[in-house]
């Protein structure tokens, strides 16, 4: 009888280990030879096609990192540019298994039904070095994650643009990288996060900063922020916009004055606390007039040091609506999907964004190297009530710590908006 037990358990792992070999198909490692291959990524050696080769492999949280040397002549761009093939590849008819599962497997009914069960879409991120890493994700980041108030930094000028494939929160700091461009594809979250950073900005640091606000679709995402008291100047128009643009330069001529008289290089040597931000949602509405991106481009040239940091954001991202000079002096970038590749190089200079899922809060936030991230979804309600101490409904005085153009006054919030 003992007999007949091992000889039916040893004639049952034969039968798991042939369907388990019919079943599942290569791993990832040989899925990515095979990819690059029928892809044609190879380099050259002497005329002759080289393929890439593996160095090593090691786990990373939520994954496996694959690390190859490249042949000589191969151009990685192909790679990073075509990424959604090898994450298409790495999907097809996927069935990996899971291990902890296969553990309590007792008969080969149990067994088929841990490989066939339905996983999750994998998700890849490159990196180079010198060599190509292939980080490979089983689970597809969290398509939501709500701001919590653990993200601010108090006294400081940093907000959280997401969390990363590994958790971490990734921040912006504008005492550092003073400006941002901002793009993507109406509905996925660029909005959104601009009334996240408004938010963020007016209670880390509420005595300290004021702004320009130039909503320039009519005022539909920052009226909200009107009565801020905060805000100095609005524009929901063209005309509007070139207005405030002129007071904000005339500020910042001032500033300069300020503390280039005294000797000092910029307002942190001066120690001066004060920074206003200018934020634009919709610049392909200015992007054309001469005048208005003349003032934008001298306050993203001259900004940094005068403690004035702009934010430019579009829907429609061309070389067009995001001109050259301003594009030359703001190289932080973050942007949510887009439709095209050519809308994806007019901002990130590469592609990319063009293949971002279709989830709201999913962006490429780019400071010299590109970094996909799900930003924190900060709700209108939430919005509402943490701003509400910061809220006045009549005229106000000038606060002692901004700064208004010699011979003119600063605009005043009323009751009914603006004098």
């Amino acid at each position: 009888m003992l007999f007949e037990f091992v000889t039916s358990a040893f004639m049952a792992s034969l039968l798991g280990v042939g369907y388990v070999k019919k079943h599942v198909g290569l791993n990832d490692a040989a899925k990515i030879q095979r990819i690059f291959a029928n892809a044609g990524w190879v380099g050259k050696d002497n005329g002759l096609p080289k393929p890439i080769r593996i160095r090593r492999k090691r786990r990373i949280p939520g994954g496996t990192e694959y690390v190859y040397q490249l042949p000589l002549a191969f151009d990685r761009k192909k790679v990073e540019e075509k990424i959604h093939v090898l994450e298409d590849g790495l999907n097809v008819t996927s069935r990996s298994i899971d291990w902890k599962a296969l553990r309590d497997v007792r008969t080969v009914k149990q067994l088929k039904t841990v490989i066939n069960a339905k996983k999750p879409r994998k998700e890849v991120e490159l990196a180079f070095d010198g060599m190509l890493k292939i980080r490979i994700y089983n689970e597809p980041m969290p398509a939501k994650i709500d701001w919590d108030p653990s993200l601010l930094k108090p006294g400081t000028w940093s907000v959280p643009i997401g969390h990363t494939r590994n958790g971490k929160v990734m921040y912006h700091d504008f005492d550092d990288l003073y400006s941002l461009i901002v793009a993507g594809t109406p509905g996925y979250g660029k909005s959104f996060f601009l009334k996240m950073l408004i938010s963020v900005l007016v209670l880390n640091n509420p005595k300290n900063v004021s702004f320009t606000l130039i909503d320039l679709k009519e005022g539909a995402a920052f009226k909200r922020f009107e009565k801020l008291k905060q805000v100095k100047y609005v524009g929901y128009n063209p005309e509007d916009a070139k207005t405030a643009l002129e007071s904000v330069k005339e500020d910042m001529t001032a500033m300069y004055r300020n503390f280039i008289d005294e000797g000092f290089e910029d307002v942190k040597e001066a120690k001066i606390p004060h920074r206003h931000f200018v934020i634009i949602d919709e610049g392909a509405d200015i992007a054309q007039d001469p005048a208005c991106i003349e003032l934008l481009t001298d306050i993203a040239r001259r900004g940094r040091a005068a403690g004035f940091y702009p934010i430019y954001s579009t829907q429609y991202p061309t070389s067009r609506t995001i001109p050259i000079d301003v594009k030359r002096n703001i190289p932080t970038r973050l942007t949510f999907v887009l439709d095209s590749n050519n809308a994806s190089l007019a901002v990130l200079d590469q592609g990319g964004a063009e293949d971002l899922p279709m989830i709201k809060g999913r962006a490429i936030y780019k400071h010299v190297k590109c970094t996909t991230v799900q930003t924190p979804y900060m709700s209108n309600a939430e919005i509402e009530t943490r701003i509400k101490p910061n809220i006045v409904l009549k005229a106000r005085e000038t606060d002692a710590n901004e700064i208004t153009p010699r011979g003119k006054s600063s605009l005043v919030l009323k009751e009914n908006g603006l004098s």
